[in-house]
């Protein structure tokens, strides 16, 4: 299993539609992955807490090291804040063996709403399989 450590992930409300597509955890746009605990917080305590509209792009898979995400890129947008990551992508799908073409198409078809608000800055325990990962801290 993949482990990402300590994470900070930009999300929308818990009850926003994109949450209905995917498996265990809250759609999000990862800021920033891999660190420790104390970096982790660090990072949380800077990042003001804000709403900021993102739009997606390009659905896409990817694979690393057998942990496999399906997730939509986002597009570029003037003004975007100093802690924003290089290559926005909001994630949907986690597995541990290929995403399938009907997964790809079942998201693809019924995410009719390609624009949305992120709202919530959390830090996140990304260690074991991904439907343990717990939310420790959200603003």
């Amino acid at each position: 299993m993949k482990d990402f450590k300590y994470c900070i992930w930009f999300c929308p409300d818990m009850n926003h539609i994109w949450n209905h597509f995917t498996n265990r955890f809250p759609a999000h746009l990862s800021l920033k992955t891999n660190l420790d605990y104390s970096s982790a917080l660090d990072l949380y305590s800077k990042i003001e807490k804000q709403e900021i509209e993102v739009e997606f792009e390009n659905l896409m898979c990817d694979e690393h090291d057998g942990f496999h995400a399906l997730f939509y890129t986002i597009k570029n947008f003037h003004n975007k804040p100093p802690w924003w990551p290089k290559n926005p992508h909001m994630s949907f799908l986690y597995k541990y063996k290929k995403i399938s073409p009907l997964e790809v198409h079942h998201l693809y078809s019924n995410i009719t709403q390609k624009k949305g608000i992120l709202k919530h800055i959390c830090v996140v325990k990304c260690s074991g399989h991904y439907s343990t990962w717990k939310i420790l801290f959200s603003k």
